[in-house]
């Protein structure tokens, strides 16, 4: 018996499209229960087995075949013998027939997956490779949809203007216009190949052009590199390169270390200036990404260098001189000013301590002072009361 598994199918379809062929095949049919005997007993008399002699054993072969479910067309495309000799008291799960319920067909990888019926073993049908390959088995987590569903055919139509489309359930799928582009989706990743170059955008179901985003985790490589990384790189080495010297200050070379960054990643860099003369300076540095990063291309893309000179144009105006001789005598004279104004802030605080003294002593004068100016009222108010007395007995007289 065969058992014909319809399968959605339609992803590996258009991954592989050498497999929509002149028969349409648009399913696949599995020949399970076809026995063959492996190896026949050696019973010395079969009705009385502990006379001596070893059991016979017993396997299937695995039938697979292309087909077409409108025609019955069949195409067989293998056909594999689940056990060896050898596998006699070792894999003794090859020697059972599949179990039929639990074949199911994976439409990312394109296999189709058969259950043992006593072990948790598969057999493994590569569609591309058209060889099985046996495995351990794992229950899908959804069978009630990963198997046996019916499979739509697509429907492929030409028209009249040039165009070709692939639909299925009345949505275009693959769609191929009279200027040569090829469309996916109805909202469509557009290609099409103009004056020796591959052109590639995204449109909207009203034509526009959108932009595409590259996202969940994947990357945008161009010769194996990593873009976003890539400008990152370039900002970093760049930040990195503004850190080192361009014109020594006051020394014929200076040389330095910098490090930058950008959008998470690093550089490092390391560069020297040097003052040939009065006029010409010249400079020269280097940068490097941090290494280990994935996709970042050969050396020379982790890598970025810099060489400049400055030439000064015009008249050079030069810093006013001094002798050694003129110097030592700057540095007495500035040692003697030093000398001097200690002396002079000694006396101050000599003169401010006297000041002190002279304030404390006029402080005392303007108290002795008071007290006289007070006794000399009060002794002026006593002559005044003897005047008055004897004017009094005066005029008594």
């Amino acid at each position: 018996m065969k058992k014909i598994i319809r399968l959605a199918i339609m992803g590996y379809l258009i991954s592989n499209p050498s497999f929509i062929n002149a028969q349409e095949y648009d399913s696949w049919a599995i020949k399970t229960n076809e026995r063959f005997t492996l190896r026949e007993n050696t019973y010395v008399n079969p009705l009385d087995p502990s006379q001596g002699g070893d059991p016979g054993y017993d396997s299937y072969y695995l039938e697979i075949y292309e087909y077409d479910s409108l025609s019955g067309t069949e195409n067989l495309k293998l056909r594999f013998q689940q056990a060896q000799d050898s596998d006699i008291g070792t894999n003794d799960w090859k020697l059972n027939q599949v179990d039929s319920s639990k074949i199911t067909f994976d439409n990312v990888d394109g296999k189709i997956h058969l259950k043992a019926t006593s072990a948790n073993k598969k057999y493994i049908y590569d569609i591309k490779n058209n060889s099985i390959t046996t495995g351990d088995y794992t229950a899908p987590s959804n069978p009630s949809t990963n198997y046996q569903k019916v499979f739509e055919k697509p429907t492929v139509t030409g028209l009249s203007n040039g165009e070709k489309n692939i639909e299925l359930g009345g949505q275009q799928i693959i769609s191929q216009k009279s200027d040569g582009s090829v469309h996916i989706g109805e909202n469509s990743a557009v290609f099409k190949e103009e004056n020796g170059r591959e052109k590639f955008w995204a449109q909207d179901a009203n034509g526009k052009s959108i932009p595409i985003d590259i996202t969940n985790g994947s990357k945008l490589l161009i010769n194996g590199r990593d873009v976003e990384q890539s400008i990152n790189n370039v900002g970093a080495l760049s930040a990195a390169l503004t850190g080192l010297p361009t014109v020594p200050a006051d020394s014929t070379l200076a040389c330095g270390l910098g490090t930058g960054t950008h959008g998470g990643d690093f550089a490092f860099s390391g560069g020297c200036a040097s003052k040939v003369n009065e006029k010409l300076s010249i400079n020269y540095a280097a940068s490097m990404t941090m290494p280990g990063q994935d996709y970042a291309g050969d050396f020379e893309d982790t890598f970025s260098a810099r060489a400049g000179f400055i030439w000064k144009l015009g008249k050079t105006n030069k810093p006013t001189q001094i002798s050694m001789k003129a110097k030592e005598k700057m540095e007495e004279k500035i040692l003697s000013l030093e000398e001097n104004n200690n002396k002079i802030i000694s006396h101050n605080k000599d003169l401010k301590q006297q000041n002190k003294s002279i304030i404390s002593k006029n402080q005392n004068l303007e108290n002795k002072v008071s007290n006289l100016m007070a006794r000399l009222e009060r002794l002026e108010k006593i002559a005044s009361r003897d005047i008055k007395s004897q004017d009094l007995a005066s005029i008594k007289d």
